[in-house]
């Protein structure tokens, strides 16, 4: 058993630690995972290397043996002011999509905003031309088409990284986003250029979007999100069909549900500020 990080506690934890846990948590029960991750699950045992270190948390995926596995490779480059590169662009999604994105018979999405990462099977399904990162189309709408999907949250916390939100915001044209167009250069796997524009659903310019914990929390004591200790950090597992309900029913019970404060019709105002001043954006 490959030896992999050893936590604040002294546990030292293997391979197959880490895809126990996973089974623990549901993440095998599914023909498509979807996973957000943070790997930061402690320190790495002693001669370690960190590109060893990716391969076994992979294998250790792997071992559920699920069908498709789907990665955000999110880079926002238009919003950045920069092309997109399928083949070159580096995700913002962390070091364990990067080292996925790059392994062969992998699939990356041509949305310069909000791309995905898929197995070539699934290369037909999920290369249709969308002009919204989040709407009819987009890859996220596409996966909520697809039969027994799961998210997986392998470190990283729902409250601050599910963008499948705002996915379901705009099915249900929320008031408080609009639909911002970004323009840019794509550079496709052969290397051809495209001029495209691209739409994503932000906040307006008054509206303050919440880190959503309490949202996650709910989700763990209503039973819909299933969550094991990891290291330092946690596993946690969620349908694609119960995330979808959960959050379209918040939303049309209280549609600030997943804002910091209830917005006013003051604040609905269609402008975009992040990025000034030389702010990368790491999510809209």
């Amino acid at each position: 058993m490959d030896k992999l990080f050893v936590d604040q506690t002294g546990k030292e934890y293997t391979t197959d630690d880490v895809c126990q846990v996973l089974k623990e948590i549901g993440a095998d029960e599914c023909d498509t995972l979807f996973i957000h991750s943070d790997i930061l699950f402690g320190t790495l045992s002693k001669g370690l290397k960190r590109k060893d270190y990716l391969q076994a948390l992979y294998d250790a995926v792997e071992q559920l043996h699920v069908t498709n596995l789907i990665i955000p490779t999110f880079t926002y480059s238009f919003c950045n002011h920069e092309d997109y590169d399928v083949r070159n662009s580096a995700t913002s999604m962390g070091a364990f999509n990067e080292y996925i994105r790059k392994m062969p018979g992998r699939y990356r999405t041509l949305d310069p905003l909000l791309s995905l990462s898929v197995p070539e099977n699934l290369r037909e399904t999920f290369s249709l031309p969308c002009d919204h990162s989040l709407g009819s189309d987009s890859g996220f709408d596409i996966l909520h088409r697809m039969e027994n999907v799961k998210f997986l949250f392998l470190g990283a916390r729902l409250g601050n990284c599910f963008t499948y939100v705002h996915y379901v915001e705009k099915m249900l044209d929320v008031p408080y986003r609009f639909d911002m167009p970004f323009s840019g250069r794509i550079i496709d796997a052969k290397g051809a250029v495209s001029e495209k524009t691209q739409y994503i659903h932000t906040a307006c310019y008054g509206v303050r979007p919440a880190d959503y914990y309490y949202f996650e929390d709910y989700l763990e004591q209503a039973g819909h999100l299933k969550k094991q200790r990891l290291g330092n950090l946690s596993a946690a597992c969620i349908s694609e069909r119960d995330a979808y309900r959960e959050i379209a029913g918040m939303l049309k019970k209280n549609i600030h549900y997943f804002l910091e404060v209830p917005f006013r019709e003051e604040d609905l105002v269609h402008k975009y500020t992040k990025g000034l001043d030389g702010e990368r954006i790491t999510h809209c």
